[in-house]
């Protein structure tokens, strides 16, 4: 496993250029007046701001990229009314993203960036893709196409970028990512865990009705973006979990308001059916009768108890639709799985990271002020990010030892 330790995104809705984390802009992407703090991402990163400042595109980012990296520039550009759809208006240069990820345990790092440009009347394609390979402060290029040749260069630690042998192979799709095609290489092992990254992260924005159908879809590891194959993941659930799968789903129940025990039934050959057995009915009933908000419990908890849990889990305002008892269980059994070091910046040891975007205070004052990115609009209306602990009066308090207030973002980022 590994972490992803920054990401930047250019030229995408309203997110004109916006970075964050360890963002690793020396080759091309990022213009040279950009300030790019040297800082990773932490286990859990949240995002927040008012509405309309552009966290949901942030997100959408990292499913357009997922989208062309599963079935090409065309699919992803088109799923979102085509390429001017998504461009921001006005902008210069390509629509680029890119992504700083490291092995754990690991001094290597390497870090991905696509660009993607559109001709006049023309179809989206890709313009460039770059895989560079840090060690230390050095950074080696492995892969890069431009223009329709791909060039691959596998460097040892000690060779120069000049000395090294340099193979160019004619390559004329411009639709499909050639990290995609790329495969490993026994000198690179962190290529493997970036591309686990990109082929497993998960992106939830949660709505209970499609997951309603929950006995019809064959097993997948992890739910999609809305929820419609929930079913996919219980059925990979019942798979994985073999004879445990009884245990499992009853740690679930318990995080599960007025659920008692959550029975499997096998009996049917084609289809496994889920009953909930609730306090004070004694007739189990099907997930169609559960209430909304239970059944977002219930997929939350598949996600952040699951054994070998995706190495992203992007979570959209996962606040909304339950009450303010279940909301601050769901943020503390979050934060308690993926964040073991709330006192500090650093990255805990952990095989999977959070992202998740909140409308709600209490998520950000649960956390150190290093892991809240607060999103805002500039006056030509593209999006601006700032780290919440860059702020001068908070920076001035942690300096001067002062403790932070439990309500340290309400008080001073809430009415921005």
């Amino acid at each position: 496993m590994g972490v992803l330790e920054g990401f930047w995104i250019r030229n995408f809705k309203s997110l004109k250029q916006v970075g964050l984390g360890t963002c690793f802009p020396k080759f091309v992407y990022i213009d040279d007046e950009t300030k790019v703090l040297p800082y990773q991402l932490d286990a859990v990163t949240l995002l927040t701001g008012n509405v309309g400042t552009g966290k949901s595109s942030a997100l959408d980012a990292f499913s357009f990229v997922s989208d062309c990296y599963r079935h090409g520039v065309d699919f992803a550009c088109l799923k979102r009314g085509g390429y001017d759809a998504i461009y921001s208006h006005g902008s210069k240069g390509s629509l680029s993203f890119g992504f700083h990820y490291r092995k754990k345990e690991e001094p290597e790092a390497i870090t991905y960036a696509l660009s993607i440009v559109c001709a006049k009347n023309k179809s989206p394609f890709i313009e460039s893709e770059l895989l560079a390979y840090q060690r230390g402060k050095e950074s080696l290029p492995v892969f890069f196409l431009q223009n329709g040749v791909r060039s691959i260069r596998y460097l040892a630690p000690d060779e120069r970028i000049g000395n090294a042998e340099l193979t160019k192979i004619e390559f004329t799709d411009y639709k499909n990512l050639g990290l995609a095609s790329l495969e490993s290489h026994p000198r690179f092992p962190v290529l493997a865990s970036l591309r686990n990254l990109f082929e497993n992260w998960v992106l939830s924005d949660f709505t209970p009705d499609p997951a309603r159908g929950l006995d019809l879809s064959l097993p997948r590891h992890h739910e999609s973006q809305r929820g419609k194959n929930l079913s996919g993941l219980v059925g990979y659930v019942l798979k994985r979990y073999g004879a445990e799968t009884n245990t499992f789903f009853q740690r679930i129940a318990s995080l599960l308001p007025h659920v008692e025990t959550i029975l499997i039934d096998s009996t049917q050959t084609e289809k496994t059916r889920l009953a909930f057995k609730m306090s004070g009915i004694e007739q189990p009933i099907p997930i169609t009768h559960l209430s909304k908000g239970t059944i977002r419990l219930f997929a939350y908890a598949i996600l952040l108890e699951e054994h070998d849990p995706a190495p992203l889990i992007i979570l959209e305002e996962p606040e909304n639709g339950l009450d303010w008892l279940h909301r601050a269980q769901l943020m503390d059994s979050m934060y308690r799985t993926f964040d073991n070091s709330q006192d500090s910046p650093n990255l805990p040891e952990q095989n999977s990271q959070l992202l998740l975007t909140t409308h709600h205070s209490d998520f950000a004052d649960s956390l150190h002020p290093s892991k809240v990115w607060v999103f805002d609009k500039n006056q030509e209306g593209f999006t601006v990010v700032e780290r919440a602990s860059d702020a001068l009066v908070l920076q001035e308090m942690m300096e001067n030892g002062q403790p932070l207030d439990s309500d340290w973002f309400s008080k001073r980022f809430e009415t921005r």
